[in-house]
Order: structure tokens, then sequence, then C-alpha cells
């Protein structure tokens, strides 16, 4: 009986060290091909100083532009724009126009409740638009992904890396 005892012990132990870190997802990048010009100046969209998500993200952008060695300028030849969103992670997001009724496309699949998590995931979906002043055209898109229990500045931050680096062409496929 007591070893049954402490075989119970270590596994409410394990279960409860697991329960921190079995939300917690790397960021993941779904990009077109094309990429942010070598040594060009962006300017960043304009976004609110409110505490917002947007506010919180477009400051991250701009230290991660900053930090990978981009300008940011205003009348830069390249425009970022951006939009994030956070939502439940049990929720997806499905493209209308590809589903039907008897099959769902999604763009980013919902994750339902495991196991051993501690808490309800949360997802954060960004997008980053580049686009060239002069053409309008399209120079990159790129949406990244992450799944947390709670989201902070430096999740924000490195999500905003992410997309960074996926626009400079850093990013290699695996």
């Amino acid at each position: 009986f007591l070893r049954r005892g402490r075989k119970f012990t270590c596994l409410v132990a394990l279960a409860a060290l697991l329960s921190g870190c079995a939300v917690t997802a790397p960021s993941s990048i779904i990009s077109t091909t094309g990429q942010l010009p070598q040594g060009n100046a962006v300017q960043l969209a304009p976004f609110e100083t409110d505490g917002s998500l947007r506010a919180a993200f477009g400051q991250a952008l701009g230290t991660a532009l900053t930090a990978q060695s981009v300008d940011v300028a205003a009348s830069a030849p390249v425009i970022a724009e951006f939009a994030i969103a956070a939502r439940d992670a049990r929720t997806g997001v499905a493209d209308p126009a590809a589903s039907s009724a008897d099959d769902v496309a999604w763009d980013s699949d919902p994750r339902g409740r495991r196991m051993f998590d501690g808490c309800d995931a949360q997802r954060l979906r960004a997008t980053l638009v580049l686009l060239d002043r002069a053409s309008g055209e399209i120079r990159y898109r790129g949406v990244g992904e992450s799944t947390l229990c709670d989201f902070g500045d430096a999740d924000l931050a490195k999500l905003a890396d992410t997309l960074v680096t996926d626009a400079r062409g850093a990013i290699t496929a695996p």
C-alpha cells in the first residue's frame, strides 16, 4: 500500500509540473515567397499608443525591425502594415470560400483542451504585410501564430521578431 501511495504522489507531482508547460507552442509562420528587399527602409503603419494589443505589437514590431538593421522612416519605399489578434485556442479560423458542408478548410486549426493543460490556452495570430509604396505590390505577407497560457510583451516581441526574420528571408525551410 505504501508503494502505491508513493507512485500516486509521484504521478500527481509530475502532472503538476507538466501542467504549466503543456500549452506553450513555438511560433509558426506561413508566408509568401517575397521578402523585404535588402537595404530598404520601412514605414511602419500608424498605430495607437493606448495600451491595446495592436499598440503593444506595433511597438514590438518597430523594435524587431530596428534590431534587425531595418531602418524605420516616414515616407520609406516600403510600408509595413500589420494586424494582431488573440483568441481562445479552442476556436479556429476557417477559409469560407474553400470550405464546404462536408469539409472545413482551416487557416488556423482549433486546439482541443489537453489532459495536462493548466489553463485555457490562447492563440496569438499576427499578420505582417510589406507593400511597395510606388507600385502597391505586396512584397511580403506573413502570418505567425503562438499558442500560450498567458501572453505578455516578451511573447509579442518573439512573434514580431519571427515575422521580421521571415520577411528578411532569414528563416530557412526545415
